[in-house]
């Protein structure tokens, strides 16, 4: 299978298909926000991760709309400078399905689906109490590749507060991935659990005379 992006100029959904089926499984920030005047807002993003960890940054790419319009996240982030990241598990995968409607700015996510807003530290963004991680940023740099629909933005934020239950901590005081249970997402409407793993440990020196 062979095909030339470049012909799909007028039909990028196609390409997102595409790519979305082999770039996976893919994170997903549940996003926190709130406008200038105080509207919350939460929508899931399946591009995200994280950049740097000196300065410690994460990014999440919100897409223009079918009609070029910018969504209620980007419009926040621009006009606040802050936003708040939750982890997705297993426990909230429904309720984060629920906040992934384009509903009207006015709508309050957390209402919608039954999430408990949690007063940030630093941030004015409200944490999700449901979910057992949330990541408080300030907006460091916003990279943009156009305007026209399904152009993508890149929204970088510097990590200025983490929150991590400490019922998902392991005894060496990191994340347990067995307590987590976070799910990824696949291509189509596909999600994955992440509970079949193996380890790999990273190689050691090598003989490089080879031959």
């Amino acid at each position: 299978m062979y095909l030339d992006t470049r012909e799909f100029a007028d039909n990028w959904r196609d390409v997102y298909r595409l790519c979305t089926a082999f770039i996976q499984p893919r994170p997903i920030a549940l996003v926190s926000s709130i406008s200038a005047d105080g509207r919350r807002n939460v929508a899931p993003y399946s591009f995200y991760n994280m950049v740097s960890a000196n300065p410690p940054v994460v990014m999440f790419a919100p897409s223009y709309r079918r009609d070029a319009t910018g969504k209620d996240t980007l419009h926040n982030v621009e006009a606040t400078k802050e936003f708040v990241v939750a982890t997705v598990t297993e426990n909230i995968t429904e309720q984060m399905n629920d906040c992934s409607f384009d509903y009207p700015p006015e709508i309050d996510e957390f209402g919608i689906a039954g999430f408990t807003p949690k007063p940030a530290s630093i941030v004015k963004p409200a944490l999700i109490a449901e979910s057992p991680v949330n990541v408080e940023c300030v907006l460091e740099d916003i990279k943009r590749f156009g305007d026209t629909p399904g152009a993508g933005s890149v929204v970088f934020g510097r990590i200025v507060a983490v929150h991590v239950d400490d019922r998902i901590l392991a005894d060496d005081k990191l994340v347990d991935p067995n307590k987590l249970k976070a799910v990824g997402r696949m291509g189509r409407s596909t999600y994955a659990r992440t509970t079949d793993r193996f380890d790999l440990p990273r190689p050691t020196a090598r003989d490089t005379n080879v031959g």
